[in-house]
């Protein structure tokens, strides 16, 4: 029953992003084959030359997108067509020019919300703490998804990165003696449910899609139903504490 429940949810998301798509060749299959997995926001907050759009397409793909060559011509012509460059001309618009050596934070700060806001939120940004280190693995991986910086550019950012969100320096303050054990069983609790988090979400695409959203119990209940039925294989057993974990790490805030 869970099954024909995700698949039925599957296809009205579908209908429901069809209904709101321009028409043209193209429509259905982005309908179907990509809404299916993420917010229609993602393409639509999204203005992308050609070239781009065929990267993008080429990684979903990657990802478990299944459409052939023809059909992948068709999608990544609606897409050029309705959310290409906003000016008309084919040359593609320059990188923003390179900050000095030892940019300020307001330079470090307008490549945030401009060049990282092109492709997902800025709450993805501001809710995540790391170090230095973390910080550089994640700008990289930006660059190798398609965004253009510079050296000096990538410098001054995963600096400012680093400086203003960091890893929490304070621990978690110590529970009552008379709570400890219930505590240590909640802690071991969210430990094996943060582990099925990362061994199988992780192994598909970046933990921040997860950890940088929040959503009702029922909402991540729905998520994690149509991840496993793409095939991300979580247990029956660790379906209820996976989705405990996330609806109170990552709920809705009250």
């Amino acid at each position: 029953m869970r099954w024909v429940l995700v698949a039925l949810f599957t296809i009205a998301t579908a209908l429901a992003a069809g209904q709101s798509l321009p028409d043209g060749e193209g429509k259905d299959l982005v309908a179907n084959g990509c809404v299916s997995c993420h917010g229609l926001d993602l393409i639509t907050a999204k203005q992308a030359p050609r070239d781009e759009w065929v990267s993008i397409m080429d990684r979903m793909k990657s990802y478990g997108v299944t459409m052939d060559a023809k059909q992948t011509t068709v999608v990544v012509d609606y897409l050029t067509k309705n959310w290409g460059p906003k000016t008309a001309t084919p040359a593609p618009a320059p990188a923003p020019a390179a900050p000095p050596a030892g940019a300020n934070d307001t330079e470090a700060k307008n490549l945030v919300s401009g060049m990282c806001a092109t492709c997902h939120g800025v709450d993805l940004i501001t809710s995540k703490k790391a170090t230095r280190a973390g910080w550089q693995e994640s700008v990289d991986r930006m660059k190798g998804y398609g965004a253009s910086l510079t050296a000096a550019q990538t410098t001054a950012l995963v600096d400012y990165l680093a400086r203003t969100y960091p890893p929490a320096g304070a621990a978690a303050p110590a529970a009552a003696p008379a709570a400890a054990p219930v505590a240590a069983a909640a802690a071991n609790v969210d430990a094996a449910a943060k582990k099925t988090l990362e061994d199988y979400c992780g192994g598909c695409h970046d933990l921040d899609l997860a950890t940088g959203r929040k959503g009702t119990k029922a909402e991540w209940q729905d998520i994690v139903d149509r991840m496993n039925a793409r095939g991300a294989g979580v247990p029956d057993k660790d379906i209820p504490v996976l989705v405990d974990y996330l609806a109170k790490t990552y709920g809705v805030a009250k």
